[in-house]
């Protein structure tokens, strides 16, 4: 007798590059066709985009809810499958107000306490999906899936400043859209900056540090601006991108150029080619403590990219400071995060043999540990087990 497909809804806050959004992507690819029926309902397509841009996250947004609703009315799942704390939250209410016979969540951050109807929602969601036991989820409906590198294809670094030359000065991100220039003075020092050709024999290859993360207060990129003005003072020979939208992204354009990093930080949008990119690093600088970003850092690391992280339960328990990449201890004190962010870059930068070491670690590690294939396993016993 032929198994009934099930249909899931995977419901999530944003597609991003290299976060949960990439890990979505490449699962709804690998679960067995014969088995699932996948449809992904974007937030960000229903209004929550422009909803983060006017007012608080803890907002609630009716309208968003009422385009779950009718998702869900007309997908029929078996199945809606939550992949943040958002679209749990969203999805979560949408599922229970349509009867839908099974809920399911990643559950991973636990920055903000749960109010009554989140605990509500969680105790009507019949599993829940976490990198870690914790003690704030119950052991009967928790999974624990450890964190996996998303398979993505390999290409040869590009040096530096051939990189930098292709991409030109990033005023344009891939949409075509152009940055604001919020402060005019800068105009001429912007039109005057030029790249130096690679092949000069008297140009040093320039250290070429990435973040990828959205471009929100939560994931402190403002902390990692601070961070480059001291490199800078310093005169470390050192470029940024930084890969990622989000609804703080004219603060930090201003607060980049106030404080005259235009010529070294490049804010180059939300890109497909985070692949072709992310070899070109010579660092990931990784400041968010939400775990929901921590794609890009077992992405980093399966291309034995250093990276460069601020320690939470998550990141420990995936990186050995010193020797799969580099750790900034957690603390309340944004000072002392920001010194030892400084420190670490600059141990790597002045240490090639302690960058090479890194580089074999780290791809060993990802290996072994972050196997995708255990990760699309999981999710399939999961979902085959829902009624």
């Amino acid at each position: 007798m032929p198994v009934k497909q099930k249909k899931i809804l995977h419901i999530i806050s944003s597609l991003d590059s290299f976060g949960i959004g990439s890990e979505l992507t490449a699962l709804t690819g690998r679960l067995p066709d014969a088995l699932f029926s996948n449809e992904i309902c974007n937030l960000a397509d229903t209004g929550l985009r422009c909803l983060f841009r006017t007012v608080p996250h803890a907002a609630f947004h009716a309208g968003v809810l009422l385009n779950v609703v009718r998702k869900i009315r007309c997908f029929r799942p078996d199945i809606v499958h939550a992949w943040d704390s958002t679209a749990h939250f969203y999805g979560g209410l949408a599922a229970l107000l349509c009867r839908t016979p099974s809920l399911t969540a990643e559950k991973r951050n636990f920055s903000r306490p749960a109010g009554i109807v989140q605990r509500f929602i969680d105790t009507k969601t019949k599993t829940l999906i976490a990198l870690r036991q914790r003690e704030e989820l119950p052991e009967s409906k928790t999974v624990i899936v450890p964190p996996a590198a998303v398979p993505m294809k390999h290409y040869d670094p590009v040096p530096a400043a051939e990189l930098l030359g292709k991409i030109g000065f990033p005023l344009i991100p891939p949409s075509g859209n152009y940055y604001p220039l919020l402060n005019s003075q800068y105009e001429p020092e912007r039109r005057n900056y030029r790249f130096i050709p690679p092949d000069d024999p008297g140009r040093q290859q320039p250290f070429l540090i990435g973040i990828i993360s959205p471009l929100c207060t939560e994931h402190r990129i403002h902390d990692a601006l601070w961070i480059f003005v001291t490199l800078k003072t310093l005169n470390l020979n050192f470029h940024v991108l930084i890969i990622g939208d989000g609804q703080d992204q004219e603060t930090l354009l201003r607060c980049r150029d106030r404080w005259k990093l235009f010529s070294r930080v490049h804010f180059i949008g939300a890109r497909k080619d985070v692949d072709r990119l992310l070899p070109c690093f010579d660092a990931l600088l990784h400041l968010s403590p939400v775990p929901e970003q921590i794609g890009s850092v077992s992405a980093a690391m399966s291309c034995g990219i250093p990276v460069v992280a601020e320690e939470t339960p998550e990141i420990s328990g995936m990186i050995t400071d010193g020797v799969t990449g580099m750790l900034i201890p957690g603390s309340e004190d944004f000072r002392f995060r920001r010194r030892t962010a400084v420190k670490k870059i600059l141990h790597l930068f002045e240490n090639a043999e302690l960058r090479r070491s890194i580089k074999s670690a780290a791809k060993k590690h990802a290996a072994d540990q972050f196997c995708f294939d255990t990760a699309v396993q999981k999710r399939t016993e999961i979902f085959a087990a829902c009624r």
